[in-house]
């Protein structure tokens, strides 16, 4: 059952939100979601307890901040910008959703292992699964967009790039439920062996094809 909406309050100054932001990050992270308490989160945050509260009352309110704000600033997008063909950003695509980002600045497992606990909870939460959806959404549509693109230049035959973006997301996703779940720790390494073996070969086209 969702929780009812967040009163109205001021949005808070940019250097602020950005300050709340990481500590409600950092505490997600090395707490998890069904331990973490509002209090945990003020432990991270440098300035007063007081200033939090006056932004944000409820654990809901600031994860779905959080979840918005991890939105706006997903790395998926960077790789849009940072790699021109297609191929190679799909590349770069999977190694960063199974691996986590290279630069990435926090414990990639640590987080996700946090955000399936709150997975959990989305269906029963409308606020929660609809962030979760909308990062979801995110991600499959710049994989379809670069396969289509991919499409678009010959490198890739002409399949469904919306299909065949979930099923890379679902194989991705399995994964790393998986690793944290079972500890299969060889569950994304061997994810990713599967994908070049059995889905990128059928997916790149040929010389002869173009």
């Amino acid at each position: 059952m969702a929780e009812p909406d967040a009163p109205d309050r001021p949005a808070p100054p940019p250097e602020t939100y950005e300050a709340i932001m990481q500590a409600t990050y950092r505490a997600f992270c090395k707490h998890g979601y069904a331990d973490l308490t509002t209090r945990e989160i003020a432990e991270e945050f440098a300035k007063s307890r007081s200033l939090l509260h006056y932004h944000y009352d409820t654990k809901q309110e600031l994860i779905v901040a959080l979840l918005d704000y991890l939105l706006e600033s997903h790395p998926a997008k960077a790789a849009t910008d940072e790699i021109a063909d297609p191929d190679e950003r799909l590349e770069l695509f999977i190694d960063r959703g199974l691996f986590g980002p290279q630069e990435a600045a926090f414990d990639f497992w640590d987080f996700h292992t946090a955000l399936l606990e709150l997975r959990l909870h989305a269906h029963r939460n409308d606020a929660y699964r609809e962030q979760l959806d909308r990062t979801i959404g995110l991600i499959t549509d710049l994989l379809a967009e670069t396969i289509r693109e991919g499409i678009e230049k010959g490198r890739f035959h002409d399949v469904d790039p919306e299909e065949t973006a979930q099923f890379l997301y679902d194989a991705i996703d399995a994964a790393r439920i998986r690793k944290i779940t079972l500890g299969h720790d060889d569950a994304p390494r061997r994810t990713k062996h599967a994908i070049e073996t059995f889905v990128l070969p059928t997916l790149r086209a040929s010389d002869d094809d173009r």
